[in-house]
């Protein structure tokens, strides 16, 4: 692979492990117990003193060991966690819970820095032709990247997206040491199917720190966004494509209000609500191609136009056709709570283990159907229910890809925005008329037409 030619010496591999280890242990092992209320001493255990505070759940405590080891660790760790905050079904809902605080702003890094990268990516001369003036303080910074605002030498505003130093290589380097672990535990614990898995995390991470990806993104919204029948209420950046580079991307800047600065109930609140919520789901079900990071950041509502903008669309979903047509089945013997159907459909969606019993697994899913049938379907919250079919997906040993976890992690987002936007907004009543839509699109008979010829 092309990517391993930036590890040039066995050393660089000994090295980082040896940091890894020693920050693993130290949050991982010591951290932990000291949270909990013990320590190692030399007759072994022993109790500290701690206040008349509760006692804190074994599971929270080790999911903030893993936020600190994985900040410390940098940033393929921090996208690891952030991997394993949308996979309850791994590791259980309170390190879930606590591993979703890496989605959240890291300190920035110096002005100077940002600067020497522009220099080195575009050249000195064009970096002085190019850009007339740059705010110092930063817009934003996540674990790979930083965004300030600037002036272009024509005049116009912009965002500069530009990669923090270091990252790609770092990227490289820890990807090949986490395979390794991979290999390793994949012999120990073939259930988990952790080569899939890794497989799917190692490649939405390399596109993350490539910003020509993040353009091919916003390109392809655009145009899924121009066909017939698609939300024409929202928006996504246009770029300079003059000035992109695989650690630069330039970015419109949208003119409006962050959905979380809106007045919850509001008229205009509602609205935003209501365009974001069925902007994702037609996202998810008719293209097969979503925006996996729709937090209230990355939202924006433009007053001047009552439409809704998308920021950060460097992280994406894709689901082919089979996909989109196995999870629509999914949704749809939800919504018909079709018992058999959905069994079968989650079960097709899956890879069984040698050991599943499909009829043990097709009890826990009637007891889901049960759950759905006593709040009923207007009041169920679509992340909690699907949530809960992964969960017995993973007690009948069946692994659901990780692309699915994005489409359901977006779900979860989304619905969080709304329901902050518009308490009495539901998803499930949203996501009807665009599945059956779908549905619809997929037994046109002019395009049966068209595949026959």
């Amino acid at each position: 692979m092309k990517w391993l030619s930036w590890i040039k010496t066995p050393a660089a591999l000994i090295l980082r492990t040896q940091q890894i280890s020693f920050v693993l242990s130290r949050h991982g092992v010591a951290g932990t117990l000291s949270d909990l209320g013990l320590a190692i001493g030399k007759k072994g255990f022993s109790a500290v003193t701690q206040s008349s505070r509760p006692s804190p759940s074994l599971g929270s405590v080790f999911g903030k060991s893993l936020v600190a080891t994985f900040v410390e660790l940098g940033p393929t760790f921090i996208k690891l966690g952030q991997m394993l905050a949308q996979r309850p079904d791994w590791v259980g809902e309170e390190i879930s819970i606590e591993l979703r605080v890496l989605f959240e702003r890291v300190p920035p890094i110096s002005f100077r820095k940002i600067t020497k990268t522009l220099k080195k990516e575009w050249g000195k001369d064009k970096f002085t032709q190019a850009i007339k003036k740059i705010e110092k303080t930063a817009l934003a910074s996540a674990s790979l990247s930083q965004t300030h605002l600037a002036t272009l030498s024509d005049g116009r505003e912009v965002v500069l997206k530009v990669q923090k130093p270091g990252v790609d290589r770092l990227v490289f380097l820890d990807l090949r040491l986490i395979e390794t672990a991979v290999i390793i535990f994949d012999q120990l614990y073939p259930k988990l199917n952790l080569k899939l898995a890794f497989e799917d995390f190692k490649e939405a991470t390399l596109r993350e720190i490539d910003y020509r990806e993040e353009a091919k993104n916003i390109d392809q919204f655009q145009k899924n966004n121009r066909k017939m029948f698609s939300n024409s209420h929202v928006v996504f950046p246009d770029y300079e494509k003059d000035l992109l580079t695989q650690k630069v991307i330039v970015l419109e800047p949208l003119r409006g209000k962050k959905t979380s600065d809106l007045k919850s109930g509001s008229r205009v609140a509602k609205r935003a609500a209501h365009l974001s919520a069925s902007a994702v789901l037609e996202q998810i079900f008719e293209h097969g191609f979503f925006h996996a990071d729709p937090h209230s950041g990355n939202l924006f509502f433009l007053e001047d136009t009552g439409k809704v903008g998308f920021i950060d669309l460097g992280l994406v979903g894709q689901l082919d056709p089979v996909d989109r047509k196995k999870f629509s089945r999914v949704m749809l013997a939800i919504l018909r709570r079709d018992r058999k159907e959905l069994a079968i459909s989650l079960f097709e969606m899956g890879i069984p283990g040698k050991k599943t019993v499909f009829s043990e697994f097709e009890k826990g899913i009637n007891s889901v159907l049960d759950e759905i049938k006593n709040v009923g379907v207007k009041n169920i919250k679509i992340n909690k229910v699907i949530d809960r079919l992964f969960e017995v997906a993973r007690d009948n040993q069946i692994f659901i890809p990780n692309r699915y976890a994005l489409m359901i992690r977006s779900c979860l987002m989304i619905e969080g925005v709304a329901k902050q936007l518009d308490s009495k907004i539901s998803l499930m009543g949203l996501a009807t008329p665009i599945l059956t839509r779908a549905v619809f699109k997929n037994m046109n008979p002019f395009r049966l037409l068209r595949i026959g010829k």
